[in-house]
């Protein structure tokens, strides 16, 4: 039987990691789990479906916006350096550039061909046109495919990062990324979509 302990993680990506760290500083958790809704970027993320997923992307923070974007860790820049002690080879957690990877379930393998990618932002796709940009973020291998988009899933795995503690992230898909219309989304479907997919693994 598996002790849960919920916390609000709060809304958008500054919010997520400061509540996060707050939590673990608090709890002490073996294992953190994001849960919540997203939206899709791909035919991959049907509306009403839930995904775990294998490493969260961020997108914002660096230079520019739109096309002429470049994030922090293209520039030389990590978000997060690696801190060590002087003269040891200590080092108080890894460096963060804009991809962080995440755990699975252990009865939930990935799939072979893809890796499912959740990108974070700080503002949500506002029409199919910064959706499809998004989408097509895969980083350099071919292997990721961009499903969904959040605002909370990088921030909580940073905070989980920089205090070596395991971070996992299920998402059920809402709506579609760029579609502003709230009545075509399905934020109840989602959330039972996430529920079955953590009773599964529970």
């Amino acid at each position: 039987m598996k002790h849960w302990h919920c916390e609000l993680c709060g809304f958008g990506l500054v919010a997520s990691a400061a509540a996060t760290m707050r939590a673990i500083q608090t709890h002490q958790p073996a294992q953190v789990i994001l849960a919540g809704i997203a939206g899709g970027l791909s035919d991959a993320a049907s509306v009403g479906s839930a995904h775990w997923f294998d490493q969260a992307i961020c997108d914002g923070i660096g230079v520019g916006e739109g096309d002429q974007f470049a994030s922090a860790e293209s520039l030389g820049w990590q978000q997060w350096p690696i801190l060590g002690s002087p003269g040891t080879d200590e080092t108080s957690a890894p460096a963060v550039g804009d991809k962080i990877q995440l755990a699975r379930p252990a009865n939930v393998p990935a799939a072979e061909s893809v890796t499912n990618t959740l990108i974070s932002v700080c503002a949500a796709s506002s029409d199919d046109v910064m959706a499809s940009r998004r989408g097509s973020l895969a980083g350099t291998m071919d292997r990721d495919a961009v499903i969904a988009e959040d605002m909370e899933a990088f921030g909580v795995a940073m905070a989980c990062q920089m205090t070596s503690t395991p971070c996992m992230v299920v998402r059920g898909i809402s709506n579609v990324a760029g579609d502003r219309d709230h009545s075509r989304w399905q934020i109840t479907a989602a959330l039972r979509s996430v529920a079955d997919r953590l009773m599964e693994w529970s």
